[in-house]
C-alpha cells in the first residue's frame, strides 16, 4: 500500500528543507532553492502557492476537534511560517534573527507536523515516488507536443484552455512537488472542465477526428494521474470516472477541507 501524506506534514517538511543557514538575502536564497530568478513570474507563483498552502492548513486545523489553546498555538506557528515568505523577510538576510531562517525553524515546523495525524483525517493522499513523477512528466510532455501540433476548427479556444491547464499541472509537478501531490492534482480540475466543454460539442458521426483524439488523450492522462493519486483500485466507466476525478480534484483546492480520494 502506498505511503500516505497530508498538507500539514508536507508543509512541515518544506520548512525543514528551507530552514538552512544562509547569508544571502531571503529572496535570493529562496530563488536558488526553487531554481528560478528572484522576483520572476515563477518566483511569485511559487511564493503565492506556499502562502496559499499555509492558509489551507490553517482552515483545516480550525475545523478540527481540538482544544482552543492547541489551535491557537498552531495558528501562531502558521502565521510565523507565512511571514517567512513576506516582503520584510525576503528583503532581509535569510539568517537575520526573527526572519526567514528562524521563522521556518523546528519550533514552528514541529508544531504543525505534530497535528499531521489529525489533519490526515480530513485530507490525505498517496506520496509519489520520483519514478512516478518522472513517468508523468514524460506523458504530460507528449500531450503538450500533440496539443501544439493539432488545432480544432470551431472550438480551438477549448484546446487553448486545455493547454493552459496541462501547463499549470506540469509546472506544479516540476516546481512544486515539495508542496504536495494534492496541490498538484487539483490543477487538473480546469483540464477536466475543458474536457467536458469539448465533449458536449463533438458530433457523434465521427466527423471530428481531431477533437475525438484530443478527448481520448486527455482522458488517458487524467486516468493515469487519478490512479496514482487514488487510494482505491476501482476502475470507472468513462463518464463516471471523469466526473469522480473532477470532484476529487476540486476537493484538493484550498477552498475545501473534505477528504481527498479517501
Amino acid at each position: 500500500m502506498a505511503e500516505l501524506t497530508d498538507p500539514a506534514k508536507e508543509l512541515a517538511e518544506l520548512c525543514q528543507r528551507l530552514s538552512l543557514p544562509n547569508k544571502s538575502r531571503g529572496d535570493v536564497y529562496l530563488a536558488s532553492q526553487f531554481g528560478v530568478g528572484p522576483w520572476s513570474s515563477d518566483f511569485y507563483r511559487i511564493v503565492f502557492s506556499i502562502v496559499e498552502r499555509v492558509d489551507f492548513v490553517a482552515r483545516i486545523i480550525e475545523a478540527l476537534d481540538l482544544d482552543d489553546d492547541i489551535k491557537a498555538e498552531a495558528q501562531q506557528s502558521l502565521e510565523h511560517i507565512k511571514n517567512a515568505f513576506g516582503q520584510t523577510s525576503l528583503m532581509n538576510t535569510w539568517n537575520t534573527a526573527g526572519y526567514g531562517y528562524a521563522l521556518l525553524g523546528p519550533e514552528n515546523a514541529r508544531a504543525i507536523k505534530m497535528l499531521s495525524s489529525q489533519v490526515r483525517q480530513k485530507v490525505s493522499y498517496p506520496k509519489l515516488s520520483n519514478e512516478d513523477v518522472e513517468n508523468l512528466l514524460v506523458e504530460v510532455g507528449e500531450l503538450e507536443k500533440w496539443l501544439a501540433e493539432h488545432q480544432l476548427h470551431e472550438q480551438d479556444f477549448i484546446r487553448q484552455a486545455i493547454i493552459e491547464g496541462v501547463s499549470q499541472f506540469k509546472f506544479r509537478l516540476e516546481r512544486l512537488s515539495w508542496l504536495g501531490w494534492g496541490y498538484t492534482v487539483s490543477s487538473l480540475r480546469d483540464v477536466i472542465g475543458a474536457y467536458y466543454a469539448l465533449h458536449s460539442t463533438v458530433p457523434k458521426d465521427n466527423s471530428a477526428p481531431v477533437a475525438e483524439a484530443l478527448l481520448g488523450k486527455v482522458q488517458a492522462l487524467v486516468r493515469k494521474v487519478y490512479q496514482k493519486a487514488s487510494t482505491t483500485k476501482d476502475i470507472y466507466e468513462t463518464g463516471e470516472f471523469m466526473l469522480k476525478a473532477y470532484g476529487a480534484y476540486s476537493i484538493a483546492l484550498p477552498n475545501g477541507i473534505s477528504g481527498l480520494l479517501t
